[in-house]
């Protein structure tokens, strides 16, 4: 069994009078559930909990003899802690979007198998993550911070390491070079951009259009083209953007949006 581990907090529920129940995202891309046991803090000693939302943490865990038993922190060390999100409450519901959102994506990992091997695929979801909480981070320290911004960048990168992120090359329908062409909409159905020649050719369904294609099919280039280093000054303005995108990145995983409580707090 593998005692060693490391991984961003995903989730935290108190147990008892002071300990906690976490999930965490591990290196590998897959979730584990742990009780850190004094993880809330407290006692004699008034300790303070070293255990939030978004921290990257090093744990060593008990080992158990059966797989169906709890993983129990034996000791843990925060290795990275933002500072700025937990002062920020727009930032904050944001990154708990973020977390909502990889708890229904990540599989569980068993630390008893030490022949389980994970794709690269889930290990690109530590990484987006990662990126993620630490570019919030950043643009927050520089004044930069945008919560929609930070939404579509984190839902773009996501989408591509998940396989998901729409074609835009060339229209679905006709292979028509969308480069050129000012009125394009996302079809969720279809996985990608359409021209308005094809578009109009079928009947329309307000739900898979979106309102704003041409300029989201701009900044998903964007997005798909640079790294999250070179977007520290990437704006939006127009929400109906993110509502769209989400939407289509719902759709591929047969998602609605009210199952995500942190949404109403973002957009």
């Amino acid at each position: 069994m593998k005692t060693k581990i490391e991984g961003l907090v995903l989730s935290k529920v108190p147990f008892k009078e002071r300990h906690l129940i976490c999930h965490l995202l591990l290196r590998s891309g897959r979730k584990v559930s742990v009780l850190f046991y004094g993880g809330q803090g407290g006692g004699k000693k008034k300790k303070s909990s070293t255990i939030e939302l978004g921290y990257m943490l090093s744990i060593e865990v008990a080992r158990s003899r059966s797989t169906f038993e709890m993983l129990q922190a034996k000791e843990w060390t925060p290795i990275w802690a933002h500072e700025k999100i937990r002062e920020n409450h727009k930032a904050f519901y944001l990154l708990c979007l973020y977390l909502e959102i990889i708890i229904k994506i990540a599989q569980d990992e068993n630390l008893h198998d030490d022949n389980l091997q994970s794709s690269s695929e889930e290990e690109g979801l530590f990484m987006v993550l990662s990126n993620a909480i630490f570019h919030m981070e950043k643009r927050l320290n520089l004044g930069e911070f945008d919560s929609w911004s930070d939404f579509l960048i984190f839902l773009g990168k996501l989408s591509i390491e998940l396989g998901v992120f729409p074609m835009r090359e060339s229209c679905i329908f006709c292979d028509e070079d969308l480069e050129k062409l000012q009125e394009i909409y996302l079809m969720s159905d279809h996985g990608g951009f359409a021209c308005n020649t094809c578009t109009n050719q079928m009947e329309k369904d307000p739900g898979q259009l979106s309102i704003s294609g041409r300029d989201l099919w701009e900044l998903l280039g964007v997005i798909a083209n640079h790294k999250y280093k070179d977007l520290e000054k990437f704006r939006i303005d127009q929400a109906p953007i993110i509502h769209n995108f989400f939407e289509y990145f719902c759709y591929q995983f047969h998602w609605q949006k009210s199952m995500f409580k942190s949404l109403a707090l973002v957009l």
